[in-house]
């Protein structure tokens, strides 16, 4: 190098190199609230019914006996608490104003990045929520604290009674295998759901196409075949069951690997009593200041057309 030669480390003035675009990969999917339907609450504590047919019965009477009344049973009450959920941020008037690379307005950008975080926060209350909350601060109860009657469930472990609210108790990890999956479908099956889904926890997804083989009548194992690329698929999108076929659909807000929801879509819904809303709060100082607020909850229209693989871990 030259003597006296004049290197970047000692310029002035050079322009920076920053590019007019932010890159931001995280996933911004809520399988549950796309899947299921959205309804209206009307209170904080948001109520419905449930019923169930009878057995079946060997029902035959003799010709021309008299009628006997059998007691009527009651529908069932069921309720949940609105749950509030809110996100706030506050922009400087200077930061508002100033040249900015990759958006033209932070408000704006905060508003839309932070209202996707918020639909996140639902998404995982409305899974992994153990019990309700009444009072100011709600907590709804979620579907892990919702299903109570169809489950497989490691030593040690019990159901949810959303009855008494109380939540369900973690077993002795197992193994995650093809039988215990099978189980808890025909399980829900019988109890007059007809599910569609498996939402797991992404390492689970992941053991499933490691280690289930799929069935088809024969007992030969199943395998789904692009024809148009001519290849065998490693992972698997769905699982063809006795009782139907389920779309495996991973969930990337999932907390807790330890359950997989084997779901009937059409029997659960986001019951909204205020929908996400941006407010523009007073000022403080040379500042604007924002809340994104949404009021929720979920309407486990009834139960047992779910379950739930509890207490799994990967192979």
């Amino acid at each position: 190098m030259p003597a006296n030669a004049f290197l970047t480390t000692a310029a002035i003035g050079n322009r920076e190199d920053l590019i007019d675009m932010i890159y931001n990969v995280s996933p911004t999917d809520t399988p549950l609230i796309s899947a299921i339907d959205k309804t209206s609450a009307s209170a904080v504590t948001h109520e419905w019914q449930t019923d169930a047919l009878t057995a079946p019965a060997n029902n035959a009477v003799a010709e021309g006996a008299d009628a006997s009344y059998t007691a009527v049973t009651p529908t069932v009450r069921r309720s949940n608490q609105t749950q509030i959920s809110r996100k706030t941020f506050s922009i400087s008037h200077t930061q508002e104003a100033v040249s900015k690379a990759g958006r033209k307005s932070e408000i704006r950008y905060q508003t839309v990045k932070q209202g996707k975080e918020l639909r996140k926060d639902m998404e995982l209350a409305l899974i992994e929520n153990g019990t309700l909350t009444t009072g100011a601060t709600r907590q709804l109860r979620g579907l892990r604290g919702w299903l109570q009657s169809n489950n497989s469930l490691g030593s040690g472990g019990s159901a949810p009674v959303p009855g008494t609210n109380t939540a369900p108790v973690d077993g002795t990890l197992r193994n995650f295998t093809e039988p215990l999956l099978r189980t808890v479908i025909r399980l829900t099956y019988q109890s007059g759901g007809d599910p569609t889904m498996v939402m797991l926890a992404p390492v689970m997804k992941e053991a499933v196409s490691a280690n289930f083989t799929g069935h088809n009548t024969s007992g030969a194992s199943v395998r789904e075949i692009d024809a148009g690329k001519r290849q065998l698929e490693a992972a698997w999108d769905v699982y063809r069951s006795d009782f139907g076929t389920l779309k495996l659909v991973p969930n990337r807000v999932m907390s807790r690997t330890r359950e997989a929801y084997v779901l009937d879509p059409s029997q659960a819904k986001l019951a909204v009593l205020r929908d996400m809303e941006t407010e523009e709060l007073a000022k403080v100082g040379a500042a604007r200041n924002f809340m994104i607020e949404t009021e929720y909850t979920l309407e486990m229209c009834n139960e047992a057309a779910h379950g739930c693989v509890r207490d799994i871990q990967a192979p």
